[in-house]
């Protein structure tokens, strides 16, 4: 059982104090008021408990992207395995980038629809079977302790393209899509694009869909309002335009690996210069460096700065703004860093003009060089703190 705000610390307090072990006892003591009683727990951190308690268990209706993504992959693993299967892609507002879904979408193409649906059936951690067809099959899998609906579309390979543009909408998307073909006396589906005298047009990529239709292509994750048909998409940046990363953990702090494994994967990407960010002092619950340890770091980055050519390795910190709007490290101190970054990760429960404060005096700092997730969210998980973002 996680709950947001729920440490180690009060957790111990909440069992010796009140003798709460499990969701039932600790919702009772909310709903009774006994929480907020004892030193530490605000009334407004029971209502919140309470809140997250009554949550619990409830069938979501959406699932963030990071979850999303590791299930994703599984599946993949999956269908890696089968056979009979020409070709198949993600589909959905996944495949859009949607920082939630409702569920996950597979276009399959197959000359041999009825054995790929026996496969699918035996896929692992199938909780139930919602529907079973030649071309659709719709099921339940077990995930992170959710239900998650995962729907599989199967299409005759000289289809998969079209069923593939058509199923990763968006709807308002597909809607202009129809709208060019209609002004073309044609008629567009999952199966392909019908002229006027009935033959049914069936393109080998998405891009030549689009290019049917005097359209640039469009990438899914711009696939929305369908306001990216009135675009310039010419020059829009795309991961092959990423020559670097500055903000980056390792095992100093709260990371899972070591420097020297995060330049060989930065290497891998192809990236020309990255910048090792950890966690500052006051951050202790992520093992934050104290003065002497980022000194000791820094030392370490140099060597490996001149031991790997291909890449430039750049000292920094991922520096705490504290809840008086100071910083965690002095300018002396900062001015021995390649790069500074200030975050908020305390005292998210500020008023608006307090988090403003706070961000506006780092930014006033000479060497903070940007603000690392500036409303302190987590994707379905963490609502955040209030900054103006107009301001």
């Amino acid at each position: 059982m996680k709950i947001q705000g729920l440490g180690s610390k009060k957790i111990a307090k909440l069992y010796k104090e009140l003798n709460i072990v499990d969701k039932a006892s600790l919702q009772v003591a909310c709903e009774n008021g006994k929480v907020s009683e004892l030193s530490g727990f605000a009334k407004k951190t029971e209502q919140n408990i309470l809140e997250a308690v009554k949550q619990l268990g409830a069938k979501k209706d959406r699932y963030p992207i990071d979850q999303m993504r590791r299930l994703n992959q599984e599946i993949i693993d999956y269908i890696d395995t089968l056979n009979y299967i020409d070709q198949y892609s993600s589909a959905g507002s996944f495949r859009r980038f949607k920082e939630m879904s409702k569920d996950l979408d597979f276009i399959i193409s197959t000359d041999n629809p009825k054995a790929v649906q026996q496969q699918l059936l035996n896929i692992p951690n199938k909780v139930k079977e919602v529907a079973v067809g030649n071309t659709k099959v719709s099921l339940e899998l077990a995930y992170d302790d959710e239900t998650i609906g995962v729907d599989f579309r199967l299409i005759e390979p000289s289809a998969f393209y079209h069923t593939l543009q058509h199923f990763t909408g968006s709807k308002e998307h597909n809607i202009r899509i129809r709208q060019l073909a209609k002004a073309r006396d044609e008629k567009v589906s999952e199966y392909g694009i019908e002229q006027a005298d009935g033959t049914l047009i069936q393109y080998d990529s998405e891009a030549k869909i689009y290019e049917h239709f005097n359209v640039n292509f469009i990438p899914p994750a711009m696939r929305e309002d369908g306001s990216e048909f009135d675009k310039d998409l010419s020059n829009i940046i795309t991961i092959d335009d990423i020559n670097g990363d500055i903000h980056m953990h390792t095992t100093y702090s709260d990371g899972a690996f070591s420097i020297r494994d995060m330049v060989e994967a930065n290497i891998a990407k192809g990236y020309k210069f990255m910048v090792i960010t950890d966690h500052s002092q006051s951050l202790r619950v992520a093992n934050g460096l104290q003065v002497e340890r980022l000194l000791r770091q820094n030392e370490e980055i140099k060597a490996l700065d001149k031991e790997y050519s291909e890449i430039d390795i750049y000292s920094g910190t991922e520096m705490d703004i504290l809840p008086d709007g100071s910083l965690d490290y002095d300018d002396e101190f900062l001015a021995q860093l390649d790069y500074v970054i200030g975050a908020i990760h305390q005292s998210f429960n500020q008023s608006e003009e307090q988090i403003m404060e706070r961000l506006a005096n780092a930014c006033r700092n000479p060497y903070v060089r940007h603000i690392a997730h500036p409303t302190g969210r987590i994707i379905g998980r963490r609502d955040g703190y209030k900054p103006n973002i107009e301001h």
